[in-house]
Formats: C-alpha cells, sequence, structure tokens
C-alpha cells in the first residue's frame, strides 16, 4: 500500500503519526475482501491521508457533506465499493502506476483532524495513538463500502471496527 500525506494544519507535528497511519492503513486494509482481490490482480493501492486543522476541517465538511460543523475524519472514496468489496470495473484507465511497473488503484482520500483525535482521547480515556489508528481504520472502512448509516450496516462496520483494532492491539479505554 502507497500512503501520501498532505499537511493541512499547522498546530501538530506529523512525522510521527506518518509512521503509525503507514502501519494501520495496510493491516485495516488486509481485512477488507478487495485487499484480496486486487492483490490477486497483482495492483497495489494507494489512500491520500491529509491532516486538516479546525477550521479547514469544518469547511470541508460543509461543502462535501452539508454539515456545518467540525468533525474528526472525512473519507472520499475513489473506486466504487459495498462491504468491502469492490463493485465497479476496474480499467485500465483506473491505475496509476506510482512505481515502475506496480499498477496501483487510488482508493481515495482521508482528511483527519489532529485537534479532534487528541480531544477524543481525552474524552474517550485512551491514548491519541489509540484514537489517530481508530479514526484511519473507520475512514478506511468507508474508502472500502461500509458505512453506518442504518442499524444493520452499522452493525457490520462496528464489527469490521472491533475486528481491525483488536488485531492492532488497540482496545478502547
Amino acid at each position: 500500500m502507497i500512503v501520501q500525506f498532505v499537511n493541512r494544519q499547522r498546530k501538530h507535528r506529523i512525522a510521527g503519526w506518518k509512521k503509525l497511519i503507514r502501519e494501520v492503513l495496510p493491516a485495516a486494509w488486509a481485512a477488507c475482501p478487495a485487499a484480496g482481490d486486487l492483490s490477486e490482480r497483482q495492483l497495489d493501492t494507494i489512500v491520500s491521508v491529509a491532516f486538516a486543522g479546525p477550521r479547514t476541517m469544518r469547511r470541508i465538511n460543509r461543502e462535501s457533506r452539508g454539515i456545518d460543523r467540525m468533525t474528526d475524519v472525512l473519507s472520499f472514496p475513489m473506486i466504487e465499493a459495498s462491504q468491502g468489496r469492490i463493485i465497479q470495473s476496474i480499467e485500465a484507465c483506473d491505475l496509476v502506476l506510482e512505481q515502475p511497473g506496480q499498477p496501483a488503484v487510488m482508493l481515495g482520500d482521508l482528511v483527519i483532524s489532529l485537534d479532534r483525535a487528541f480531544e477524543q482521547a481525552i474524552d474517550l480515556g485512551h491514548s491519541a495513538e489509540r484514537e489517530v489508528a481508530f479514526l484511519i481504520v473507520h475512514g478506511l472502512l468507508h474508502l472500502a463500502g461500509y458505512d453506518h448509516m442504518n442499524s444493520t450496516d452499522e452493525t457490520v462496520m462496528l464489527a469490521m471496527q472491533k475486528k481491525i483494532m483488536s488485531k492492532l492491539g488497540m482496545k478502547r479505554g
């Protein structure tokens, strides 16, 4: 998995967060059925992770979702997926050659608020590392087509989050 980073905030240093995210993303992706599908086709994956400050996060949330408030993580899928399976046909025009001879599929973009992650970590009584890892897992599951808009889908997504966080050794609280 190729992870690209963009820093749109000034308050927090991101060097240490990059390492954590580079560990969490592939582990979370491996739990999705589509990971095996793409691996069989010898396709790598790309995820872009942007860190945003409170004003930027609120603006993006307002412009993309019509919700005028700050949030912790936003996901912008580049492929059509459902319940961890890619449901669109991946054509040659969908592939990127990030590394010579290794075609890759852009899964999408994640936007993370470190400010909100730190606040939530304190409120929930666990480390900021655990909270950022959770937000990455949550966001990646959205890129993979999981959602929580109804109780059935929410149950499935919560179970996936719990399974992945447990596998990472990052339990809540």
